[in-house]
């Protein structure tokens, strides 16, 4: 940096701080060291050059002028990637930043790939270029979606942890706040903050001042101005007062709404990156250029620039087995959404970088579409030509004739006129084909076609093709129709062997829906968050060479019901498939497999807790096409317990504990009983995980909680369906609402710290129900009187009790649920949502209810509408007797 600048920058800095009437020669000379007279002529110079203003008085002062930045002026142009539609935002941006006394907090807003955390980085370095040369400032990013399943390590993570604010919290650690005082704080993905780690910010904001996670009286003080990225609209994922308090809100637009020469800079940036990286002059030929150019590019600059990086890693690996001169990228290395666009070009020319990244002039190509009158030019015996059209037709048929080629792709491919008439041909001709062929299918021939018309325009010694006739008449006949309705409607003649050529394309069979080779089991990969499982499947469908997973997204903002549909959607979808596999992660994902079968006529199978070599594994026993659902998932989970074995002999990883409650629905008591139990946890057990599981009445099924058990440390099951699952124990809800068992809960939690040593368990007496129903219910009602619902159950439940023998953990258990029920009933009703309660039932449509089990259950349920206030429906009936059989 020149002298001149430093006084300009230290100038700036003084005028912002204490001095804005302005500053004199020798307050410059004392701040930087130098003379006062060098000071003076410097400053003097700034003035001739429209940067400062003199302030008249004696003795006289220098103030900046506003406008004048050397980021602007100077640095700006020089910004890669910083087009004429991004330069207001970064002027905006750089106003903010030098605003007087303090930065202005700035959120950027925008799709994923526009380059939100770019332009922060180049904020940054225009911002440093401002500050005073010897202050630090630092620069911090961090992506709030790494912690967003774990708000309270999340808000941690920002702001600092103060030793003992949670289990595992053994020393005091500062936070990302704490190291970008004085510099800037980049929060992308701010939307995942909690709502109490956004107010939390705003206090930053605003006052300046913030407190670590667990300090409830220091206050830190911090200087730091924030800059937020979001993709989603923040004025919906924001809490207000954090959204109102961005001064600066600044909206990245997609490439697509930007012009043709930004994109070609951004190309020309990136291509330079990489042909420094590989030290070697790196070409391109403009076919490639111009599809770079013109594709969709829907995941903006940030695919841009890994499509590149993919095309110079492929054009990379075959300079290093050849011996070229340069890295040469062709069409053939681009990604195959970006190939489409590359083969329609006819154009010659090879552009080249070298290393250094400089352009020379454009030289000529030996590469292009797959052309057979090239091939021609240097054939000579007919054998050979033969040959060579025969593996021309493969070559066309392989590359193109794929489910992934859009309408719009091959538009891009093929001449308006003739991509018209091939697609009304497939129609009007249909009675013609001796197969009929897919839409694709002829595309492919307009490609030949396509070729066919270059050859005859730019062509001044046209060779002929050799004509190779086809052994089944039907198929030349077929070649004859389609030449003469082509001829008909766009006035395109074609030759004898072209038109013999024709009935080679033409398909010997139907062609068959996609799907994996070979796939009679399907494999749906489910997972929260927005691309979990498309990452997961496309490194699978990578590594297998072939589309074997399906993977559904669940972000969080979705609910569990629209998943439902998506999945039961996409099941319904596929064809030839005996068996699906759902392959999961966690919550009520684990559950969906079991109801969503009753709604398909497929045998479908859920393995729980998904890792990669678990997916892997599934992906690639389902190519394996004598295998059953059954072979696939034990494999699978065979695949899941190696993965955790070896993880756990390697590195003695212990499982995270577990507590699971059970109910019949899942939904009532359960999960009554999850919210009281995480409130009873003592500050040494927050790292247990509480999870609500249905037990189906009729089948007893506990196969899910084997898979949790599986995945986690299970240390008991608490709940009011008697469950028998080795090693675990199970605590009735009665038992852990009384001191007894909340001693046994209390040491369960203290003894699975160490070496788990389970308490035998006890026996309700008949006595004891009531006192215990009111006890236990006190603590998970909150809109019925436990007395009350009591009082109903001990008088008329006794004749249901003895109608279906129950025992007394069994007979514990309906009190807790009925309670449970009814204090939902008529919450539900306070509310208007009895359709909703209502719905939420799982009905079954073959349970018969006899005369004398209605005789017996009216008695109680009269008593209870009739003290209530309320309606029970013949779904919650129904469901209460099956529940009691």
């Amino acid at each position: 940096m020149s002298k001149i600048d430093d006084i300009f920058h230290a100038l700036i800095k003084l005028n912002q701080q204490d001095v804005p009437e302005g500053i004199d020669a020798s307050q410059i000379s004392r701040k930087l060291g130098i003379d006062r007279s060098t000071a003076s002529r410097y400053l003097n110079e700034l003035v001739r050059q429209d940067k400062v203003v003199k302030v008249p008085g004696k003795p006289v002062k220098y103030r900046a002028k506003p406008s004048a930045s050397p980021a602007a002026s100077r640095f700006m142009p020089k910004t890669h990637g910083v087009g004429k539609s991004l330069e207001p935002i970064l002027e905006q941006a750089m106003a903010a930043f030098l605003y007087p006394t303090k930065s202005l907090p700035i959120l950027l807003t925008g799709e994923t790939g526009t380059g939100k955390t770019y332009l922060a980085e180049t904020l940054s370095k225009l911002a440093k270029k401002q500050m005073v040369p010897t202050r630090d400032f630092p620069f911090i990013v961090f992506n709030c979606a790494d912690y967003a399943q774990n708000a309270e390590l999340l808000v941690g993570q920002i702001f600092g942890i103060k030793e003992g604010a949670f289990t595992g919290a053994i020393r005091d650690q500062e936070g990302l706040v704490e190291q970008a005082d004085g510099g800037i704080l980049f929060l992308d993905e701010i939307h995942r903050l909690p709502p109490s780690g956004q107010e939390m910010l705003f206090y930053l904001m605003d006052k300046g001042v913030y407190r670590r996670l667990g300090e409830a009286i220091r206050t830190r003080h911090a200087n730091v101005t924030l800059i937020g990225a979001t993709t989603e609209d923040p004025g919906k994922v924001l809490l207000p007062t954090l959204y109102r308090r961005f001064s600066v809100k600044l909206n990245l637009p997609p490439l697509r709404e930007r012009t043709r020469e930004e994109r070609k800079v951004l190309i020309n940036h990136f291509l330079a990156e990489e042909a420094g990286k590989m030290g070697q002059a790196l070409a391109i030929t403009d076919n490639c250029r111009e599809a770079l150019l013109s594709y969709p590019c829907p995941g903006n600059i940030g695919q841009l620039k890994s499509d590149i990086q993919i095309a110079c890693a492929h054009a990379y690996l075959r300079y290093l087995k050849s011996n070229r001169e340069k890295v040469l990228i062709t069409a053939e290395d681009l990604p195959e959404e970006v190939y489409v666009y590359a083969t329609r070009s006819n154009l010659k020319q090879i552009r080249t970088i070298d290393g250094s990244g400089n352009w020379p002039e454009t030289g000529q190509d030996d590469f292009s579409l797959p052309n057979i009158y090239r091939h021609l030019a240097n054939q000579s015996d007919h054998k050979s030509l033969q040959d060579v059209i025969k593996t021309y037709i493969r070559e066309l048929s392989r590359r193109y004739h794929q489910p992934h080629v859009s309408k719009q792709g091959w538009q891009q491919l093929i001449d308006k006129d003739l991509f018209q008439a091939l697609t009304r041909a497939r129609h009007e001709l249909k009675d013609v084909f001796p197969v009929e062929p897919d839409i694709n299918q002829l595309y492919v021939i307009g490609l030949h076609l396509q070729n066919f018309r270059n050859h005859q325009k730019q062509q001044t010694n046209k060779e002929s093709l050799p004509i190779v006739i086809h052994p089944n008449v039907a198929y030349r006949r077929a070649s004859r129709h389609l030449a003469r309705y082509l001829d008909k409607e766009i006035g395109l003649k074609l030759p004898d062997e072209e038109v013999e050529l024709i009935a080679h394309f033409l398909p010997d069979r139907p062609t068959e829906v996609y799907t994996a080779s070979g796939q009679s089991v399907a494999i749906i990969l489910v997972t929260h968050g927005d691309a979990a499982a498309s990452s997961m499947a496309d490194v699978t469908n990578t590594l297998l060479g072939n589309k074997v997973i399906h993977a559904i997204d669940m972000p969080l903002n979705l609910s569990a019901s629209s998943i439902y549909e998506r999945v039961k959607e996409k099941i319904k979808s596929l064809e030839q498939v005996s068996g699906v596999l759902l392959l999961v992660d966690i919550g009520s994902l684990i559950t969906m497999g079991d109801t969503i079968r009753h709604d398909v006529d497929i045998p479908v199978k859920t393995l729980s807790c998904v890792n990669l070599p678990m997916v892997l594994e599934a992906g690639r026993k389902s190519l394996v096409t004598d295998l059953t659902l059954d072979d696939i998932y034990d494999a699978a989970k065979k695949a899941m317990t190696t993965f955790f074995r070896e993880n756990e002999a390697e590195k003695n990883i212990k499982k995270k504990r577990m507590i699971a409650t059970v109910c019949f629905t899942g939904e009532g008591a359960a999960q009554l009983l999850e919210s009281w139990l995480k409130d009873q946890l003592s500050a040494w057990d927050q790292d247990v995980i509480i999870r609500t599981v249905r037990i189906d009445p009729t089948t007893k099924d506990t196969s899910v909680l084997n898979d949790l058990k599986n995945y986690y440390d299970m240390i008991a099951i608490i709940g009011t369906v008697p469950v028998s699952i080795k090693g675990i124990p199970y605590i009735p809800a009665w038992e852990l609402l009384q001191q007894d068992g909340i001693s046994r809960m209390t040491k369960l939690l203290e003894v699975t710290r160490k070496t788990p040593v389970f308490p035998e368990k006890s026996e309700v007496a008949a006595e004891e129900i009531y006192s215990l129903a009111v006890q236990g219910l006190g603590e998970i009602v909150t809109h019925v009187n436990p007395k009350t619902v009591a009082a109903i159950l001990d008088r008329h439940l006794p004749p249901i009790r003895d109608f279906y023998s129950w025992d007394t953990d069994r007979e514990l258990g309906m009190w807790m649920h009925l309670g449970s029920l009814m204090d939902r009933i008529v919450a539900a009703q306070l509310k208007n949502d009895s359709h909703k309660l209502t719905a939420a039932i799982p009905l079954d449509g073959k349970i018969v209810i006899t005369d004398q089990e209605k005789e017996v259950w009216k008695p109680l349920l009269t008593a209870l509408e009739n003290t209530f206030s309320v309606t029970i429906s013949d779904s919650v009936e129904k469901e209460l007797i099956k529940l009691s059989r």
